[in-house]
């Protein structure tokens, strides 16, 4: 089984690629456990010794998104076979994503995750200046990158093999343990979203949300709810480009995979 999260597409893709190379058909986004996870004290998915358990998420200012990193405080995970691995779905490098995902998952579940690597997609944060999507010819030669990867990956989950391909990146203590905490504490603020005059009220962004974290108003207008994690798939989704953030985000790219 294999759990990941996805805003534009990226981690969706490597779950279901590498859950192909594997033989693996059960392939769960995690948003179908939202209410449950929200819900429940004490949430439980069992998973069968036979199989391999999975995790992909992207990394989200150098550590792992915080969807993830939820469902996996609250989730106990029962699972008595010997093969764990994750992959973590980056930009460009991951700092501390890695050992955040192996402590959170020990915490709650007592597993031990020892295969984790990393595998770079096109970059998709543009709330931010400085940030911004990747040009076509960089998009394109990590995509090709990734799908000579991945079964290199699933050799190695497969045959046991070692595989340390992680991308940690430059200052990995200070990006993982003081920029994402302050990340996560002070940047997902929805209060900046809005959708500007292309807007044509299609509700792809309330169909696409995996926090269901917005509604269509009485004017048939997008309004975001206050519990947004920030991975984008409403302004990259959106057929129009009239989802905005700010005034950043007017004349910066779009990018979610296409199939």
């Amino acid at each position: 089984m294999i759990f990941y999260f996805t805003g534009t597409g990226n981690s969706q893709h490597v779950a279901t690629r590498i859950g192909e190379l594997l033989g693996d058909s059960h392939i769960k986004h995690i948003a179908e456990y939202y209410d449950d996870v929200l819900n429940c004290k004490d949430f439980f998915i069992n998973v069968d010794a036979d199989e391999p358990l999975g995790f992909v998420c992207p990394v989200h200012s150098w550590g792992i998104a915080k969807s993830m990193k939820r469902f996996l405080k609250k989730t106990k995970i029962n699972y008595q076979g010997n093969k764990i691995f994750a992959i973590l779905v980056c930009g460009d490098n991951c700092g501390k994503a890695r050992e955040q995902l192996q402590e959170t998952l020990w915490k709650r579940s007592h597993l031990r995750c020892d295969f984790v690597c990393s595998v770079q997609m096109p970059n998709t944060y543009i709330v931010m200046k400085g940030f911004g999507t990747d040009p076509d010819e960089l998009a394109a030669q990590k995509l090709a990158d990734a799908e000579q990867q991945l079964p290199i990956i699933a050799d190695a989950i497969i045959n046991n093999k070692p595989y340390d391909h992680y991308v940690i990146g430059t200052h990995p203590f200070l990006k993982g343990r003081v920029v994402y905490p302050l990340f996560m504490a002070f940047t997902l603020s929805d209060k900046k979203f809005h959708a500007d005059s292309n807007c044509i009220s299609c509700g792809q962004c309330v169909k696409n949300c995996p926090e269901h974290n917005i509604r269509l108003n009485s004017q048939k207008r997008p309004e975001w709810l206050g519990h947004c994690v920030k991975c984008l798939s409403c302004i990259h989704r959106c057929p129009k480009q009239a989802i905005q953030y700010g005034d950043i985000t007017q004349k910066m790219g779009r990018y979610y995979y296409k199939q």
